[in-house]
């Protein structure tokens, strides 16, 4: 099973930055998860919330650019340059109804990712299912949105999508779209998947890979390893990882691919 740190890594964080990313492939995690917004000047930040406490809630896509940063937001850039190919990034399109930066269908975060991706060279045949069995490593993108990434698997680039279930939301249910829809992955709560003793072999027969998120105890990714997931997203990837029995990486490990 895939072990896949949330937002980089939440334990120790802070969550959706470099360090994050960094701290969590080299201690040994299979790649990492980071939210994705625009700013008020389109560029693609990472970071889960719509609004940030301060000043005021203000909504994250109607501050500037510079004034993310200056509060230790990165640019999806950064998360790219020191994420280097290690393992898999897996980039969530943040676009939720009742949030400000919602607006499906124009999908302008998505296709402001899918425009970025294009230039830093990420053309070319779309891995497959098998290929992600085999540890391909490379880009996904999901969303609870499904124009999203719709609009990312329609891009004609060398990305897999996912299709990211709410805890409600039964894995029958989102197996089926995501089969119907040409999605790699369904990327379901734990409790969803848990509550589902056979969901890792309906996954297969369906050929979709199935991915939990999120993983905040080492019992459930124990629980989840033995149900046959592919992965888990989890907030502490280094003790998941240490949990399971495998080694964590030396600051050097791993091939690095290009991207």
């Amino acid at each position: 099973m895939e072990v896949l740190g949330h937002r980089g890594s939440r334990i120790p964080g802070p969550e959706n930055t470099v360090e994050a990313v960094d701290a969590a492939l080299r201690a040994g995690a299979d790649g990492v998860e980071i939210d994705v917004r625009r700013s008020a000047d389109g560029d693609l930040m990472c970071v889960h919330d719509a609004r940030l406490s301060r000043p005021a809630g203000r909504a994250v896509v109607r501050q500037s650019t510079e004034a993310l940063r200056a509060r230790g937001i990165p640019l999806l850039d950064e998360i790219l340059e020191v994420w280097a190919g290690r393992g898999r990034l897996i980039c969530e399109i943040k676009n939720q109804p009742g949030q400000p930066d919602f607006d499906a269908p124009r999908e302008r975060t998505a296709r402001a990712l899918a425009e970025r991706l294009r230039a830093r060279g990420w053309t070319g045949p779309r891995p497959t299912v098998a290929d992600l069995d085999a540890g391909a490593g490379g880009i996904t993108v999901s969303s609870f949105d499904w124009f999203a990434i719709e609009a990312l698997r329609d891009a004609e680039l060398a990305v897999t999508t996912a299709f990211l279930t709410m805890p409600r939301m039964s894995v029958s249910g989102g197996l089926a779209y995501a089969r119907s829809a040409g999605h790699a992955e369904l990327h379901a709560h734990t409790s969803a998947v848990l509550g589902s003793p056979d969901a890792g072999a309906r996954a297969r027969q369906a050929g979709v890979r199935l991915v939990t998120w999120t993983v905040t105890a080492v019992d459930a990714a124990r629980q989840l390893r033995d149900a046959g997931v592919a992965g888990a997203i989890c907030d502490d990837p280094a003790e998941v990882r240490r949990a399971l029995g495998a080694p964590d990486a030396s600051p050097g490990a791993g091939a690095t691919q290009d991207g």
